[in-house]
């Protein structure tokens, strides 16, 4: 893996997609139409942990017309948004789980308690592919200056053939690039042949328990690595909820905790821990750091059910709270890495 720490403030680039979220919350209370998308979070992740990054993502008619202003002001280049002449594409919906799980999309079951108008908000278009890409940046869409002047790159879930899409592109371009998951969907069945074409391209992987579950269930912690290594991933870091994050490199992994606290929406949470992370990269090029530090950017996120509220984080108490991770990361053994692929499904997202 190339070294990414650099001692000046990185440029930083988050391709993704904005959504709209309707979530059974851990209260059982029902929030729709809420802004989110992985592009949201981890754009807002990274800033938290202290550097703005650029933005490209799609926005249809009817996303909120505050958002991306909001982000400008906020100091994330949004200049190259994607504005397309159709509903926004991308819909999202959650059930959070008393014991850390995540039902996405809700069971239609568990809505009828809710009023008509409340049910009819869940609307998930996760599973309808040719819709999900419509709301996702495509390779081509990447501006051309960007290629030499972004130090680092995060990619969070995409369509599959929008991943491939943007990793090609970003073949001719310098700098650090981390990947989340591609869409599950898109890989059950043939996960690792599916990521063959573009896993040797990627720095980090940062999958979570709940992408394992549903691309390889019922798989071994050394069959998932070992998998992930014959595509070509030498680093994989596996989100794990509330427990916390594994970092594997070679033959040693460290456990990275989470940090306590009360949440009230984990939504995002696994988005903005990979925006942390890559500013973590990016000043240390050290992924067990760059782990406290996601960790600590993901303490705010499970604390607040709206993304924007991230703008408002000090990143001087992420540090803090980083720091105090650091503290209390170790070596992982083979009951580590067992009970994090044994949580899988328990709400790594």
């Amino acid at each position: 893996m190339t070294s990414s720490a650099t001692t000046t403030t990185p440029t930083l680039a988050v391709v993704g997609s904005f959504s709209f979220d309707s979530v059974i919350a851990l209260n059982g209370r029902a929030i729709t139409g809420k802004v989110g998308g992985n592009a949201l979070w981890s754009s807002l992740g990274a800033r938290a942990a202290g550097v703005a990054p650029r933005v490209l993502t799609v926005v249809g008619h009817g996303y909120p017309a505050h958002v991306v202003p909001s982000l400008a002001e906020a100091g994330l280049d949004v200049e190259h948004v994607v504005r397309i002449d159709e509903p926004h594409p991308v819909r999202v919906t959650f059930a959070h789980l008393p014991g850390g799980g995540r039902l996405q999309p809700v069971p239609r079951e568990m809505l009828a308690p809710f009023r008509p108008e409340v049910r009819e908000q869940f609307v998930d278009t996760t599973t309808t592919p040719d819709v999900l890409r419509r709301g996702a940046p495509e390779g081509s869409h990447v501006p051309p200056g960007w290629l030499d002047e972004v130090d680092g790159w995060h990619l969070p879930l995409l369509p599959l053939m929008r991943h491939r899409s943007v990793v090609e592109r970003l073949r001719s371009a310098r700098g650090y690039l981390q990947s989340d998951c591609p869409a599950r969907s898109d890989l059950i069945g043939d996960p690792y042949g599916r990521m063959l074409e573009t896993a040797s391209d990627i720095d980090v992987f940062l999958p979570s328990t709940s992408d394992v579950d549903v691309i390889d269930p019922g798989a071994s912690s050394d069959d998932v690595v070992a998998h992930l290594r014959s595509v070509g991933s030498t680093a994989v870091v596996l989100k794990s909820g509330a427990d916390g994050s594994l970092v594997v490199v070679g033959d040693t992994a460290w456990r990275v905790p989470a940090f306590a606290d009360e949440p009230i929406d984990p939504t995002g949470a696994g988005d903005a821990f990979c925006g942390g992370f890559l500013v973590g990269m990016m000043r240390s090029g050290d992924l067990v750091e760059a782990a406290a530090l996601g960790s600590a950017v993901a303490s705010f996120a499970v604390a607040t059910d709206d993304p924007l509220d991230l703008i408002s984080v000090d990143p001087a108490e992420v540090e803090r709270r980083a720091v105090h991770l650091r503290r209390r990361t170790r070596r992982a053994d083979r009951d580590d890495m067992r009970r994090a692929f044994a949580s899988a499904g328990g709400g790594g997202s």
